[in-house]
């Protein structure tokens, strides 16, 4: 898929920032994977993870029972 978007001179922003803007966003709303969406913005993982943090973007997402889980299984090992 191919998209176009025009951006007014005034949003002061570059063709490779607003793409990567874009793909933030659909990283952000589970749209693509952190891999595919470092590929899609022409980052490396690295690179566009520590973009994501820098935005205060989340890298991983978990729902309440996740977090229990994970604590009942991190205490279970010991």
């Amino acid at each position: 898929m191919q998209l176009t978007l025009e951006v007014s001179d005034t949003a002061n922003v570059s063709q490779t920032d607003a793409q990567i803007l874009f793909v933030m966003k659909l990283f952000e709303t589970d749209k693509l994977s952190l891999g595919k969406a470092a590929e899609v913005a022409g980052l490396s993982y690295r690179a566009f993870y520590e973009l994501l943090v820098r935005y205060g973007i989340p890298v991983v997402s978990m729902t309440e029972d996740d977090v229990k889980l994970e604590i009942k299984n991190t205490l279970n090992s010991r």
